[in-house]
């Protein structure tokens, strides 16, 4: 009463520039929070994925894709995943989703055949991002697991390839085999999928000072 006797205004907060800039601010660092909780950035080293995804010579170096995992997302058919390995001292891999639990797989020439959990025929899989480049049909490494000792995923369990066949350190080896649950990182999301050029590039010019 006596601010309006006297003609005196009342703070308003919410018009004082400063405040707004505040707020904003803390808006945007709790997004960021919110954010890292459950996406983990990825830069993809080495060659293994190609023509997809593109990796740098080093983790050192310039020249790999950057991309997104969701920590939270559970994996299906033909999705891009990140996972821990054993015996690399906590590194990463990245590759493509073949089979899970159930699901029956072998390769013959570089072609994967998979019958899938509950049915009873193989069928072979239409791989457009495989280019015949990457794959030798010749390769021992391509046949395997082979058509007389096929792989069945077991529970909770994945079985995965990178799209280059002939290069690919991936389920086929002997010392990885299907990967669990428990080894997953992350599902690369489809929109840094299709946003991998910007995020890429935003990543090279802090990370690399381009």
């Amino acid at each position: 009463m006596c601010d309006r006797l006297l003609g005196k205004k009342r703070y308003a907060a919410y018009k004082d520039p400063l405040v707004i800039i505040l707020i904003i601010l803390i808006f945007l660092l709790l997004c960021r929070v919110l954010f890292s909780f459950r996406y983990q950035g990825i830069y993809v080293v080495g060659n293994s994925m190609l023509p997809t995804l593109v990796g740098a010579e080093t983790s050192d170096t310039p020249g790999g894709d950057y991309l997104y995992a969701d920590t939270y997302a559970m994996p299906e058919h033909g999705d891009i995943v990140v996972l821990e390995t054993p015996g690399r001292n906590g590194r990463y891999i990245i590759k493509r989703v073949i089979a899970l639990s159930g699901d029956t797989i072998y390769l013959d020439r570089g072609i994967v055949y998979v019958m899938y959990n509950g049915t009873e025929e193989f069928v072979a899989l239409n791989e457009e991002y495989v280019l015949e480049e990457n794959f030798s049909p010749w390769e021992p490494i391509n046949s395997v697991p082979s058509k007389d000792e096929p792989v069945t995923v077991p529970e909770n369990s994945m079985f995965v390839l990178g799209d280059n066949r002939n290069v690919s350190h991936d389920s086929r080896a002997e010392e990885y085999g299907c990967f669990s649950y428990s080894q997953l990182v992350g599902v690369i999301t489809d929109w840094s999928l299709n946003c991998k050029e910007f995020f890429t590039g935003l990543y090279t010019f802090f990370a690399f000072g381009f």
